[in-house]
């Protein structure tokens, strides 16, 4: 009798529950797709309008870098402001002085500031209400332009 692998037999069979990093979960492992090559999948079975599937590529790819480390997370992007602020003595006070340049600075990248560390090179475009994401179109051979979601190979 094989017993379920959250017990300490002496089976071979495969464990019910793997540990894996964010970065894994989101983007995959040899032996995980990951949840965003999962949803690219679905996505690309969906009759979605041009711009909105080109909007919701733009937040998975965000997603995908925030995950990876490529992009900062806003958790972190806040902690290195207030790090690096000249009048930070490094005590765990966040001063009124502070407090005000970061919402100032939050409230400039809002309003359409660039801000590589969060956002890498997405460009601005204006058929978004989010300025901070860029069309991803691509040509077809029907010189079509449509959006890619990359699910070849997507076996599990």
């Amino acid at each position: 009798n094989i017993q379920c692998c959250t017990c300490d037999c002496d089976c071979d069979c495969e464990p019910d529950i793997v540990e894996m990093t964010i970065d894994e979960i989101i983007n995959g492992n040899d032996q995980f797709p990951g949840i965003c090559k999962i949803i690219r999948a679905y996505i690309n079975n969906m009759d979605l309008e041009f711009v909105t599937a080109t909007r919701i590529s733009s937040y998975i790819s965000l997603v995908q870098k925030r995950a990876s480390g490529e992009l900062m997370t806003t958790a972190s992007w806040i902690r290195k402001f207030v790090m690096n602020h000249p009048l930070y003595k490094h005590d765990s006070v966040v001063s009124e002085e502070m407090t005000y340049d970061l919402l100032v600075e939050c409230s400039e990248i809002t309003n359409g500031k660039s801000c590589v560390e969060l956002f890498g090179n997405l460009r601005e475009t204006s058929d978004h209400n989010n300025k901070h994401f860029r069309r991803d179109s691509y040509k077809t051979s029907d010189n079509i332009i449509s959006p890619v979601f990359d699910a070849a190979g997507l076996e599990w």
